[in-house]
């Protein structure tokens, strides 16, 4: 039996990721790493039992009051408590694949979890093996409400250091099929169970001034409108999607490698103009759309862009809060940029707005302005709609480091879907070796267009791979 003391209300975060779980707006994100050993079945389920135990964020899951409606009550009917046990069979399956690719990620998109269900907490894995290869990736896939991006990364690092522990001790043979015992294991669970980092920080807390303006909005449409009108930036020619928002989490992705070697000169570049490897990214694949999707759609590449940028909110704190490395700690920052047409200058624009924006914070009150919301209202209300979703998210978790010297990282993706907030989702990570990967993902409905007799997708990815190389030197090719 849980006490009460391990059991609590969700914050307005997380009740937002309840309200996209169950309704069906997202399955998951994941991160999926190959190391450079085999892990047996044992060693791993000795591993997560030690994860688990160093770590109560892993046990826990969302219950609904019996009988109440999570719309009506804005997901105030939801508990969430630490489980009562986590079987290992329960959250790790084995699979076959030919080889890992970009079909193997639309598998994976496919997945969800179950909350209101006992015994199951909110991540899962998936031990890929390849025929081809003969070699392993441990896919992990989490639920946004407990973990963010970096949370899924730390997951990855922490379980490479849990196995070559466990390697090294007697146990390393024994399978362990109960990897979490609610009474056996409540000497290594917290007093009382861990708060949302929303309501321990101030980093969602908006001004005064933004909450009088939210509710003046709300009762004055009037003034709704005058406000929108002042602050809202232009998006006269902003990219959207001519089709209406359906709740389809269908994805499609294309994997990008790009070697240490070239890294290195784009990190070169990047020092020298004073740029983030972001801003570089991210125009990068906006002239690369430009150039194809977007005139494909319209027939012009004459659009400003919306790129969601995702901010790790860790930064602003002590180092107690940083060490907080679990949790949801993010937040989505929107920059606007006008047609790519110098390179170079509108990559100085972006990093110049990033920078200022997360100076300010100001994305993360926005973020906190969703506690005045009904979470269910707000994403059922994108569809049916044109122009509901940004063009696109960018989330770069940068450089991964090895967290020991026996179980390493050969490779890394990290996979989400568009869902019904984007129409392109670029994700990066960067191996210790600096091998930079990115995974983008699309709308399938993307795939219908055609440019110059050639799929739209595709000329996307061979523009992407050419600029990315020739933009250290930016010459004509580059910015014609």
């Amino acid at each position: 039996m849980v006490e009460a003391r391990h059991k609590r209300r969700p914050d307005f975060n997380e009740r937002y990721y309840i309200a996209r779980s169950t309704e069906g707006f997202y399955s998951n994100f994941n991160i999926v790493a190959k190391y450079n050993k085999h892990v047996p079945r044992t060693l791993l389920s000795l591993a997560l039992r030690n994860l688990v135990r160093q770590n109560s964020w892993f046990t826990h899951n969302f219950y609904k009051d019996a009988g109440s409606d999570s719309a009506a009550s804005n997901g105030h009917n939801w508990t969430l408590q630490i489980v009562d046990q986590i079987h290992f069979h329960d959250v790790v399956t084995y699979r076959q694949i030919d080889q890992f690719n970009g079909s193997t990620l639309e598998e994976i998109n496919k997945l969800g979890f179950g909350m209101n269900v006992p015994n199951v907490p909110l991540w899962r894995i998936i031990v890929f093996e390849e025929k081809i290869s003969g070699e392993q990736l441990i896919c992990a896939y989490f639920d946004h409400s407990q973990f963010d991006g970096l949370s899924g990364v730390q997951f990855q690092k922490d379980l490479a250091r849990e196995l070559a522990l466990a390697s090294q001790t007697a146990a390393k043979d024994q399978f362990e099929a109960v990897i979490f015992n609610y009474e056996r294991d409540l000497k290594y669970l917290p007093k009382v169970v861990i708060p949302a980092s929303e309501s321990v920080t101030d980093l969602y807390t908006p001004p005064l001034t933004t909450v009088i303006n939210h509710h003046l909005g709300a009762y004055l449409p009037f003034y709704k409108r005058v406000y929108d009108w002042v602050y809202t930036p232009s998006t006269a020619k902003e990219f959207v999607n001519p089709n209406p928002v359906r709740k389809d989490l269908s994805t499609k992705y294309k994997i990008f490698k790009f070697d240490a070697s070239l890294m290195a000169q784009v990190t070169q570049f990047c020092r020298a103009h004073k740029l983030t490897v972001s801003s570089y990214l991210d125009v990068i694949v906006i002239k690369a759309l430009q150039d194809s999707v977007f005139k494909a759609v319209y027939g012009t590449d004459e659009f400003t862009s919306n790129s969601y940028v995702a901010i790790n909110g860790r930064r602003y704190y002590s180092q107690e809060i940083q060490n907080f490395r679990y949790g949801t700690m993010v937040c989505g920052d929107s920059i606007y940029l006008a047609p790519v047409r110098d390179s170079l200058q509108a990559m100085k624009k972006f990093s110049k707005q990033l920078c200022d924006h997360i100076g300010t914070q100001n994305s993360f009150k926005i973020t906190g302005m969703l506690q005045y919301q009904n979470a269910w209202q707000f994403l059922y209300n994108k569809l049916g709609k044109v122009g509901a979703r940004a063009a696109l998210t960018l989330s770069n978790l940068g450089k991964v480091k090895d967290s020991n010297d026996i179980f390493q990282f050969k490779e890394m993706y990290f996979g989400a879907n568009a869902g019904v907030m984007y129409n392109f989702v670029t994700n990066v990570t960067s191996l210790p070796s600096n091998e930079m990967t990115v995974v983008f993902g699309y709308l399938p409905e993307f795939e219908a267009y055609t440019i110059d007799g050639a799929n739209a997708v595709d000329k996307f990815a061979e523009l992407l791979e050419r600029y990315f190389k020739d933009g250290v030197v930016m010459d004509a090719k580059f910015n014609s």
